[in-house]
């Protein structure tokens, strides 16, 4: 679960406007963000749904192993796989993960863009 407290200074929201928007009661939320209270199932759904569409995601991406690699975003917890290569380049099938990825035959080899990898 996200720091409700911290997301909402970043997202520039007051607990009231975010109380609004989600249709939830001021004394709810204000539970939830000073005094920890875990909101109920039916809550902890609107508000996932509400953070995540709404955060400018900072995905900690796992180091390749294999076409995918799973990511989290660490400001919001939302989980996302990211593929490890592109259209013009392939992971090696038979070929243990980190030893890189391979042209297509006749393609220039060239440096696949980088991300923060978790290790």
């Amino acid at each position: 679960m996200v720091d409700l407290k911290t997301w909402l200074r970043e997202q520039g929201l007051t607990v009231r406007d975010f109380s609004l928007e989600l249709g939830v009661p001021v004394k709810t939320v204000q539970d939830w963000v000073y005094r920890g209270v875990e909101p109920s199932a039916e809550n902890r759904d609107i508000l996932a749904d509400y953070v995540t569409s709404r955060c400018a995601h900072h995905w900690i991406i796992a180091v390749p192993n294999g076409p995918m690699s799973d990511g989290v975003c660490q400001r919001c917890g939302d989980h996302r796989e990211f593929q490890n290569s592109i259209s013009d380049y392939r992971w090696p099938a038979n070929t243990p993960a980190g030893n890189g990825a391979t042209a297509k035959a006749g393609s220039p080899k060239t440096a696949l863009p980088t991300a923060r990898r978790a290790g």
